[in-house]
């Protein structure tokens, strides 16, 4: 029952949100002289969350119809948290954080998690913004937490500017949604379109700058030019949280808004979409060949990334749904390689400039395997992830009539393949500029093992998550 304040709907969040006070709590406790606590009582209280996530699967809606959790809710649910987890390892291992372990990162990025956790669950437009809210507050704290990095500060006020703009946007919009339709709930402003005869004008601007608004979550223009300069001036984690996180929680919206509630109205918007989305991968892949901080380059790359996963909301077809879950799910295992690999690395050399990890295969094979990986999989090269992610894009797109957009993603893959190149060949051809091998621990490498064989297992494997992946699409029209 919508009516229905069902607790066990959002026991995980809650479990989360205690997970965080209690981090906080532990570190007032010992006053910051056990770091080691803190942190073990994050990484181990978030892999049983992750543990239980995929052992229940209740799925209804409740708490006066803000909440709404199903098989898409579900699947996000499990993405954030496996997410979080991999990045409080990668918390344990930054030099980044200055040799400690300070519980306010730990606190925020599960405040965070909570926050991205709703907006899979937000069946509301008040529920939307108070999540997105919650969300976006910690990581502006986050990205310009450390005060001692001058591009530390600038990647915050940056995040923090561009943020409360596309945040304006999102709130401007729900005020033309509500004054057009009466409402906040997302079924009943879908219901409403769909008896419409014609449509409203300031309903459609409104579903225009929620669209746009949210837009800054996944990094698409034209709020886009905060993702290089918090990818390099932002410590290594928060980044990779960012790039994952965030970009999940701003994607779970976009499909929300798009394939439910504004489905009725698509034809008004999905051109405005469409060149958002062509620009996105225009913009992500010709800014990233001229880069030579490996963060930065791995900045464009993911705006570039948001351009193809724009490309399944303009098809708005269960097949572009599930090809966006399943190209979501290789993007999470490929760019939490690809960190792994930056944190470990800088522990050694510091600094993150392509040049440095000249041949890193001779000093540390595993890393710089691990590296090939990554690179391979996100310029969409066949066994991996990426490539069957982006096949599967592309020819939802092709089946919902948009050959031109497919034409236009492929010539983007060709482009990225220049640049992505370039680092396996900086790893693997040039000589080193030192013979020091890098040292990495038992532990890491499991991690590093467990990115790999995840992009490959996504790679050959797809049928098995390719069920799961369109049953939650499904949910979503």
């Amino acid at each position: 029952m919508n009516g229905e304040s069902d607790f066990s709907l959002i026991a995980l969040e809650a479990a989360v949100f205690l997970l965080g006070i209690a981090v906080l709590a532990l570190d007032m406790v010992f006053r910051g002289s056990r770091p080691a606590i803190v942190r073990r009582t994050a990484i181990t209280g978030m892999a049983l969350l992750v543990v239980v996530s995929f052992l229940s699967g209740k799925s209804g809606a409740g708490w006066y119809g803000m909440i709404l959790v199903d098989s898409a809710s579900i699947f996000f649910r499990r993405i954030f948290l496996v997410a979080a987890l991999f990045v409080f390892i990668m918390m344990s291992r930054s030099r980044d954080l200055g040799g400690r372990d300070p519980a306010e990162y730990y606190g925020l990025a599960l405040f965070a998690t909570v926050g991205m956790m709703f907006t899979a669950s937000a069946a509301n437009f008040m529920t939307l913004f108070m999540a997105l809210e919650l969300l976006t507050i910690s990581f502006y704290v986050l990205v310009a937490y450390n005060r001692d990095e001058l591009l530390g500060l600038e990647a915050g006020v940056k995040y923090l500017i561009i943020g409360t703009v596309s945040t304006a946007f999102i709130l401007l919009g729900l005020a033309f949604v509500y004054g057009a339709t009466g409402s906040l709930d997302f079924g009943v402003v879908a219901s409403r379109l769909g008896e419409a005869g014609k449509t409203d004008p300031l309903l459609l601007v409104g579903a225009v700058l929620m669209l746009v608004g949210l837009g800054f979550k996944i990094s698409a223009v034209p709020f886009h030019t905060w993702a290089p300069d918090v990818y390099q001036g932002a410590t290594t984690p928060v980044v990779a949280f960012l790039s994952v996180g965030s970009k999940a929680a701003g994607l779970v919206l976009l499909m929300r808004l798009a394939f439910s509630v504004f489905l009725a109205i698509r034809p008004e918007w999905v051109l405005i979409l469409s060149v958002v989305t062509v620009a996105t991968m225009f913009y992500g892949n010709l800014g990233a060949l001229s880069q030579t901080n490996i963060k930065r380059l791995l900045g464009y790359s993911g705006i570039a990334q948001a351009g193809y996963l724009l490309m399944g909301l303009v098809a708005a077809t269960v097949e572009s749904g599930s090809a966006m879950l399943y190209y979501l799910a290789g993007y999470l295992a490929t760019n939490l390689l690809a960190f792994m690999v930056i944190v470990v690395f800088s522990r050694t050399v510091k600094g993150h400039s392509i040049s440095s990890y000249a041949g890193l295969a001779r000093r540390s094979p595993i890393l710089a395997a691990s590296l090939l990986v990554a690179m391979l999989s996100l310029a969409g090269v066949p066994p991996l992830a990426g490539f069957f992610g982006k096949f599967l894009l592309i020819d939802a797109v092709i089946k919902a009539g948009y050959t031109w957009l497919a034409v236009v993603a492929a010539l983007n893959v060709v482009t990225a393949l220049y640049y992505y190149l370039q680092v396996v060949k900086t790893v693997y051809v040039l000589p080193p500029a030192a013979e020091t091998p890098i040292e990495v621990d038992t532990s890491t490498k499991a991690v590093l093992y467990a990115c790999m064989l995840a992009i490959l297992v996504i790679g050959v494997f797809q049928e098995p998550l390719y069920d799961a992946v369109r049953t939650a699409a499904v949910t979503l029209f």
